[in-house]
């Protein structure tokens, strides 16, 4: 497991790495990149829409695309494009240990580990992200929306 962690964490860095690569690139350069992991001409496509589509596939390649679930999720609403008109059950996401939460709050950085049992936030467990940023904002808050895992309701609509 901790031999996983640190393979993860290498790439990781890897990724990040070649992200910053890619932000600093000349149109030329990006274009070439483009080839590169793509095998196609780009055309003639703007600039900060490749920067955006290569860092995707630099992740996608390094750490692995989209799960076979996803994928087969999209070929359905591609099938049937009504049903997507539905509505469904919000689906939890699954956070995997060892995620770290970033959330800036009135310019302070607060970070969240995720573990096992819960989450450790300045070296203190807690059992739901709900008490972390009620400890963070003084008020109570969804933990999930809080931290940028669920979407913002929109005024007047139902929950």
């Amino acid at each position: 497991m901790v031999e996983k962690q640190k393979q993860s964490g290498e790439a990781g860095h890897s990724v990040l790495r070649q992200i910053n690569e890619i932000q600093r690139m000349s149109l030329n350069e990006l274009r070439k990149k483009w080839v590169d992991l793509f095998g196609s001409d780009p055309a003639n496509l703007s600039k900060p829409y490749l920067v955006r589509r290569l860092a995707y596939r630099v992740q996608e390649l390094t750490l692995g695309g989209l799960s076979k679930a996803t994928r087969e999720k999209l070929a359905s609403w591609a099938e049937n494009p009504k049903q997507t008109e539905k509505k469904t059950v919000r689906e939890k996401t699954s956070l995997q240990l060892g995620t770290r939460l970033l959330r800036d709050w009135h310019g302070e950085r607060y970070e969240v580990i995720v573990q096992e049992d819960g989450f450790l936030f300045q070296g203190k467990k807690y059992r739901s992200l709900s008490a972390i940023a009620r400890s963070i904002t003084g008020t109570h808050r969804g933990g999930r929306r809080f931290f940028g895992l669920q979407p913002t309701s929109s005024k007047g609509g139902s929950k």
